[in-house]
């Protein structure tokens, strides 16, 4: 049986386990009247003030990062290069700057609406796996920046639908793009259901220890 996730679930200081805790959770969305849903498989964990690839690092409060010092469970949603709209779970007690930035999906519901919104075929992997593919296939703008995650009436939902994924299915690594993020550039924050063809990245990352 399909549940709401609780805004108290988000609460935690810990963003790490809560990435791979959103692993196998869905993402509802009933935006313009139409209902699609679609499972998280890729996240990436962001946490002020001592993270120089997170927007609110050493604590940096401005119109746009505003939203990240929010309620846990409110939506962070914000322009990438102009273009793309990118989809953030707040979490944390208030005034703690932590979100998850989800990367992709795998499509359950209203594929044929995926399909409309990105002008592909639903089969293709390519309609979701990024963080601005899915987006546009859910409708999902940033409009919608500062909505609460935890309510069904909002036209943005999270739910839990009894999907477990075990600490062995997850592969950690690198977040994506953050060769200029100084002694943050390589910490293994981004987390993906191993073998799942709708992640961003192939699974077979590597990287560098710096501590």
């Amino acid at each position: 049986m399909a549940k709401i996730l609780k805004a108290a679930t988000f609460a935690s200081e810990d963003v790490l386990m809560l990435s791979k805790y959103l692993l196998g959770k869905l993402i509802v969305s009933q935006v313009d009247g139409q209902y699609t849903s679609g499972m998280i498989v890729e996240t990436e964990a962001y946490r002020a003030p001592d993270d120089k690839a997170c927007h609110a690092y050493q604590n940096k409060r401005t119109p746009r990062t505003e939203t990240m010092f929010a309620q846990a469970g409110t939506a962070y949603v914000y322009i990438c290069y102009g273009m793309h709209h990118l989809f953030n779970v707040v979490t944390a007690p208030k005034d703690i700057a932590h979100a998850i930035l989800i990367r992709a999906i795998e499509p359950i519901d209203g594929l044929d609406i995926m399909s409309q919104r990105r002008q592909m075929d639903s089969s293709k992997k390519e309609m979701v796996n990024g963080p601005g593919k899915f987006t546009r296939a859910m409708g999902i703008s940033k409009n919608f920046n500062e909505i609460n995650l935890c309510d069904q009436r909002s036209p943005i939902y999270l739910e839990d639908r009894g999907i477990r994924i075990k600490e062995s299915e997850i592969v950690e690594g690198p977040r994506v793009g953050m060769s200029t993020a100084g002694h943050s550039s390589n910490w293994p924050w981004r987390y993906r259901i191993k073998g799942n063809q709708y992640t961003s990245k192939p699974d077979q990352v590597f990287y560098k220890r710096y501590w």
